[in-house]
């Protein structure tokens, strides 16, 4: 058996300074763009709901050929890292775009322009991606050099989350006389994410391109995508990584109703009940390369996922002061943070398996972070639709009203994790296969 040995720290830290520069540059539009837009840019709050959801279709219809494209455009630079260098340049460029002064537009002029921003951002950030993830490919050769940098991809992502929640706020109030504040955050952020972007690619600039250079460039997209259905351990990870962010997009979308109506707690009691969340994310980050070293990926997963499942039963079902929230927190925190870096790591093993058969890396992670984005989105729509049959909520919500929240508080997110049980099951022989594969080499 071979000695696994994970990629070098200046490596490892480079490579995660990716996604942190990329998250500096982007990260501030979930948090504060819908604000702006009705707010300062005068866009009625009906069209700025439209905006906000407008990439997320692009990306449903596109990633899958976006991820195919970046695979060829690396090949005809010759680098995945300067196809990572040149879009970690754009995104900071278009964020500043997003804020700059619009309202001497007419509106369906401002809303066209704040569209075509909103997509191509989010179409950059695919292209940033699976660029970005394809060099962990090119980097390590075995499962566990592969959780190395997917656990550095998941810390600076978090880490970058966390400055951004923390800094874009004290930004905007410290530049509030330019622009309303917002177009200083953008520039400070912008060179902020340059520079991150800049050390990532400092480290991976040398990598040589080695997996995803396509056999099947004669084959349109559609019999492309056809292909890819014989890998089915793939698409079972790519069901459990849809499942996994449903459940938690589920529970910090009802998180606030649950801290108001059901703990009867001050918005402020939020940041108490999300920081530690949040930091034990980082420690389960952190702790996923040591645990993929020392137990097959099927016992491991299935370990995290129970852990999960419990915290966030604890969290939801039975927790209802802030003492035993912050405990279950912890709790769901550490093991999404090692499914986190789980998941991803089994899908570049599933994924890089079938580009050395010939087949495109990029379309393959394409389909990956379009995946990602679906569980996203599919754990927010089912609270919203969960919370319009709550039905009101006031300062008086009747019992009714609460029983069904409870309902809501606790089933959105406890399902999705059930299933991903369900669906281990379906994926354990293969997973062992993956495992076997790497021990024998």
């Amino acid at each position: 058996m071979a000695e696994l040995r994970p990629p070098a720290r200046l490596m490892a830290a480079g490579f995660g300074a990716g996604p942190l520069g990329a998250t500096l540059a982007s990260g501030v539009v979930p948090l504060l763009f819908l604000y702006y837009l009705t707010e300062y840019a005068q866009v009625p709050a009906g069209f700025a709901g439209v905006l906000l959801a407008l990439p997320k279709f692009a990306d449903l219809l596109l990633d899958p050929w976006l991820g195919r494209r970046a695979d060829a455009w690396a090949r005809a630079l010759g680098s995945r890292s300067l196809l990572l260098m040149l879009i970690a340049c754009a995104l900071p460029v278009l964020s500043v775009l997003m804020f700059l002064p619009m309202t001497d537009l007419a509106l369906p002029l401002r809303v066209a322009a704040f569209g075509v921003l909103l997509v191509l951002q989010s179409l950059m950030l695919t292209v940033f991606a699976v660029a970005h993830t394809a060099i962990a490919s090119d980097i390590a050769a075995d499962m566990a050099g592969r959780s190395t940098l997917m656990s550095a991809r998941a810390l600076g992502q978090t880490v970058a989350g966390l400055a951004v929640s923390v800094l874009a706020p004290q930004l905007v109030s410290g530049f509030k006389t330019f622009h309303g504040g917002y177009l200083g955050m953008a520039l400070v952020l912008g060179l902020a994410s340059i520079a991150a972007s800049g050390a990532c690619w400092l480290v991976v600039r040398r990598v040589p391109m080695r997996d995803g250079a396509s056999g099947e460039a004669s084959l349109s997209l559609l019999p492309a995508l056809r292909r890819t259905l014989r890998n089915r351990a793939f698409y079972c990870v790519v069901l459990l990584l849809i499942l996994l962010g449903a459940s938690s997009t589920a529970l910090f979308a009802a998180l606030p109703y649950a801290n108001q109506h059901l703990l009867r707690a001050q918005p402020d009691n939020l940041s108490l009940l999300l920081t530690p969340i949040f930091l034990s994310v980082l420690a389960g980050v952190t702790a996923a390369p040591w645990l993929t070293r020392r137990a097959p990926p099927q016992t491991a997963l299935g370990g995290a996922l129970l852990v999960a499942l419990a915290g966030v039963s604890w969290l939801t079902a039975v927790a209802r002061g802030n003492g035993q929230m912050i405990a279950a927190s912890v709790v769901f925190g550490l093991a999404f943070g090692v499914l986190t870096v789980l998941i991803s790591t089994l899908a570049m093993e599933a994924a890089t398996k079938s580009s050395g058969e010939g087949e495109s890396l990029g379309m393959y992670l394409g389909i990956l972070f379009s995946a990602e984005k679906l569980g996203q989105s599919l754990g927010g729509i089912v609270v919203g639709f969960g919370l319009d049959w709550v039905g009101g909520l006031g300062a008086d919500a009747p019992p009714a009203a609460l029983s069904r929240l409870v309902v809501v508080w606790i089933g959105a997110p406890v399902l999705p994790l059930v299933a991903a049980l369900l669906m281990l099951l379906l994926l354990t022989s293969r997973l062992r296969a993956f495992w076997h594969k790497e021990a024998v080499q």
